[in-house]
């Protein structure tokens, strides 16, 4: 069971360089590849945290080569015992992932990587939009993006996990998520949010209570609303946690791959670029007000390092559940008398174990329902 971390004493604080120094064995020589990594964001640090310990070659993946190599540049300055390569990387459209995906490919001198970190992602957008693909953006990017890319580079984790001295558990996926996924479920009839919120079925609509809260406008509003932009983020957030267990699915018992997903905390980053800077602003200060602990890019990233290295994790707990109805409930309304309930483990904050999960992204009938309209989206089925 998938019950606790290695470091209980790990929390909100931490930064990912004292986590990474935990577990120097576990990152030395290995190659490891970072979806959106520029200097101010997330990707940066988790990238300085794995070069802390020797990794062998650090992959940073991203829309901008210019950025990349700055990136680059300033962390081969500080280690010098770390490779680094840049990998253009446009998630925005199934065309750049599946351009990325074929240079790395091609790349025959690496034919492994140990760890993959899909870390890049998009926010507040304020308008309804759907990209090249015909798919909402946030959906497009966050999920659907990282889906394909993922999937059609599947074959060097496979190489990492199949190596001789392999630890099985110890090649691993980490989808960057959000609670963002308490928001909104999986939108199956209305991917795109096109439709009335109030109209889809009651499986699928967003958490209105949330919404309310967060936004402050009313609950009527908002379901007589259809595009929320916070809800659309949530949804692609959601996706990630599932994209987890259906990897898990596949690859866990065959190839000893595991996957997590994490909430890396709240972090002014360049997530607020596309709102109005007076509204990304105005929003950020009543989040503080509200309590709400904000985080630096290197306490951001310590969750994403104990999921990527943590040996006492392990796979996540899969038991039915008794009813769709469960999948709005969150996961401390249907444990278990051991403690446990569906999904347990994969979703991870603050450096340990998530206890207040909805089911709707812990749930792993609903990732492989997600896997289904994935495969469905790109237009391609994958087998390993």
């Amino acid at each position: 069971m998938a019950s606790a971390t290695t470091h209980a004493e790990f929390g909100i604080r931490t930064t990912a360089l004292t986590v990474a120094a935990a577990f120097p064995s576990v990152i030395a020589n290995k190659t490891i590849l970072i979806t959106g990594v520029n200097i101010k964001g997330l990707g940066f640090a988790t990238a300085q945290a794995f070069a802390s310990q020797k990794a062998e070659l650090l992959i940073l993946a991203g829309r901008t080569p210019a950025k990349l190599q700055e990136s680059a540049d300033t962390l081969a300055k500080e280690y010098p015992g770390t490779k680094f390569r840049i990998l253009e990387l446009d998630l925005s459209s199934q065309k750049g992932a599946r351009a990325a995906a074929a240079t790395l490919n091609g790349w025959t001198d690496i034919a492994a990587i140990d760890i993959l970190v899909n870390n890049a992602g998009i926010m507040n957008i304020p308008t309804r939009q759907l990209n090249e693909d015909g798919i909402e953006r946030h959906f497009a990017t966050n999920h659907v993006g990282h889906f394909l890319f993922t999937n059609l580079i599947m074959g060097k984790l496979i190489a990492a996990a199949q190596k001789p001295d392999a630890v099985k558990g110890a090649t691993r996926i980490i989808n960057v998520s959000s609670t963002g996924a308490n928001f909104s479920p999986i939108r199956h009839s209305d991917i795109n949010w096109e439709k009335v919120n109030e109209t889809i079925p009651p499986v699928e609509q967003p958490d209105y209570q949330r919404f309310s809260q967060m936004l402050g406008i009313d609950q009527d509003v908002i379901k007589a609303d259809s595009y929320i932009s916070l809800g659309a983020y949530g949804q692609s957030k959601t996706a990630n946690v599932l994209f987890s267990l259906g990897l898990n699915e596949r690859l866990y018992h065959k190839y000893g791959i595991l996957s997590f997903s994490v909430h890396p905390g709240t972090i002014i980053t360049e997530l607020g670029r596309e709102m109005d800077p007076e509204v990304w602003r105005q929003r950020t200060e009543k989040f503080k007000k509200a309590g709400m602990a904000f985080k630096d890019q290197y306490q951001g990233t310590s969750t994403t390092l104990v999921a990527a290295v943590d040996p006492a994790l392990t796979l996540p707990t899969k038991r039915p559940l008794a009813s769709e109805d469960d999948l709005a409930k969150t996961g401390k309304d249907l444990k278990g008398e051991d403690g446990e309930w569906e999904g347990r483990g994969v979703f991870l904050s603050d450096c340990q174990i998530y206890e207040d999960s909805k089911v709707w992204f812990t749930s792993w009938s609903q990732g492989e329902k997600l896997w289904a309209k994935s495969e469905e989206l790109v237009g391609e089925q994958f087998a390993f």
